[in-house]
């Protein structure tokens, strides 16, 4: 619970103490223990994280005028980039160490800050100019990247935001080949499509590294990855491969063990996901068949431990495969885990659920073979995805990880309501910055851009209907040429989820 405070509240200059003092519920007074107790802990192992490097560098500034001094002599002239990244407290040790020549340099492009939940603040580079008077500003419009016809429809996206200074992005480059849209019938005709165009691309010359598939959440991979595999184009995952996430190696290790008591490696991973209060010298004793040589408490916490197992264990043998998975999640307390983790919770949790997605496929075997199946193909597609770095592969990334990256071609998937735009539980929609963030995929593209979306998503096991993203209503129709439904459904029915 610690993590919901950890970057965004310091990065706003907010102490553990302060924040004690204006906790107000259960929800914030829980918060500010596990705060108090993460700090002590670093105290005791005289360790700092990266928000404490800052934090204290602005408090020595601050407080010692012989250092504040000393570094304002040694750096008479500051630039600072992506600078509308910047946090409260980055601004403001810039500030310090600026003055009073206040010889400042800053580069940023308002139009791609999307990490304000991590505390990064647009009206940073928004007040410059007032914070800073007699400020000159140089606006970098021309674009060498991009075709015009990517750049008009940036442009006609970001221009409905009113957080932002005005500019007009603009390149002597070719007009350049219209945007293909595809209307998908589910995320398996959209990754196939998607897989499809990609070999197609490559067949016809263009280099595998030159063609990047976006996505706003680290789940969509799940059924891109599949896709490639199956039409043998080679690939490489920015981030975590879906079957390498620790959530889902979790889950996949409670199927695992709870099938086979035997499995020391799952057992290992899971005994303290989430903490149940048994150590690894307890675990070691357990498997050694020392059961009985341990103290009374720790004997209890054994049983109960393996009578979830014994539970998940019936359930995947009476259950379909995805239902055991979602029992597997719910009974272990990992879905519970993840609720309460506000920072990156929601993600795992959606990935976890694209596994019960991925396992509905097996539920139509007889039980346990579905779950059997799950874990053999699971096995297998992770051992697919050691690929060499250094051959060709097409990058497949979220929007956030592609930011500062170009390719020739470019799909952006999944660009539908409640996605993309997203429109989480745990966080207030802010739909200007969800527009930067397309317009931030958007400008990845050099000559091709792709854009998809599905009729209907799975959705932890079950088919809900979607409607295309608001965002494709800006832009001009004139620029996009739709793709015929269906492009993607040469498979055999059979292959495609239900």
């Amino acid at each position: 619970m610690y993590s919901v405070c950890s970057s965004w509240c310091r990065g706003a200059r907010l102490t553990s103490h302060r924040y004690t003092e204006q906790a107000s519920n259960f929800r914030e007074r829980a918060i500010a223990i596990a705060w108090e107790e993460y700090e002590k802990r670093l105290r005791e192992e005289g360790a700092l994280d990266f928000d404490d490097l800052l934090l204290r560098t602005l408090r020595l500034i601050r407080s010692d005028e012989g250092v504040r001094d000393t570094l304002r002599e040694r750096f008479h002239h500051i630039t600072i980039d992506e600078y509308q990244d910047t946090n409260r407290v980055q601004y403001e040790i810039a500030r310090e160490l600026a003055e009073p020549r206040n010889n400042l340099c800053v580069v940023g492009d308002i139009d791609q800050n999307i990490y304000s939940w991590r505390g990064a603040d647009i009206s940073h580079l928004l007040s410059f100019e007032k914070n800073f008077p007699g400020t000159k500003v140089v606006v970098l419009e021309q674009n060498y990247r991009s075709t015009r016809t990517i750049l008009a429809a940036a442009n006609s996206v970001i221009e409905k935001n009113t957080r932002r200074t005005p500019k007009n992005l603009f390149t002597e480059n070719a007009t350049g080949e219209p945007i293909l849209s595809y209307g998908a019938q589910n995320e398996i005709d959209e990754a196939w499509f998607v897989a499809q165009m990609a070999r197609a691309s490559i067949e016809e010359g263009a280099r595998a590294s030159e063609i990047a598939i976006l996505y706003r959440e680290n789940f969509q991979s799940r059924a891109l990855e599949e896709a490639l595999l199956h039409h043998d184009v080679p690939y490489r995952v920015i981030g975590t491969r879906f079957f390498e996430r620790k959530e889902v190696k979790d889950t996949l290790s409670y199927l695992r063990a709870a099938l086979n008591p035997k499995s020391a490696n799952d057992l290992a991973r899971i005994v303290g996901v989430p903490p149940r209060g048994i150590g690894p010298s307890t675990l070691a004793k357990v498997l050694a068949g020392q059961e009985a040589s341990l103290a009374p408490a720790a004997r209890a916490k054994v049983a109960a431990f393996k009578d979830l197992l014994e539970t998940i264990a019936r359930a995947a043998s009476t259950l379909p495969a995805s239902e055991a998975v979602r029992f597997a999640v719910e009974a272990s307390g990992m879905e519970k885990l993840c609720t309460q983790n506000k920072e990156d919770g929601h993600e795992r949790l959606e990935n976890i659920h694209e596994l019960v997605n991925f396992a509905t496929r097996y539920d139509f075997e007889k039980p346990p073979e579905g779950v059997d199946k799950l874990l053999e193909e699971a096995a297998l597609q992770s051992d697919q995805d050691e690929v060499d770095r250094d051959v060709q592969a097409v990058s497949l990334m979220t929007i956030h990880a592609s930011k500062g990256l170009e390719f020739d071609t470019v799909f952006i998937t999944g660009l539908e309501q409640g996605l993309f735009p997203s429109t989480r539980y745990d966080e207030k929609r802010d739909e200007e910055e969800e527009r930067r963030l397309l317009y931030v995929a958007l400008t990845r593209a050099r000559k091709q851009l792709y854009l998809s979306y599905a009729q209907e998503r799975m959705k932890y096991g079950s088919r809900e209907r979607a409607l295309p993203s608001e965002f494709l209503q800006d832009i001009d129709r004139r620029l996009m040429e739709p793709v015929g439904n269906g492009a993607a459904r040469r498979v055999h029915e059979g292959e495609i989820i239900r």
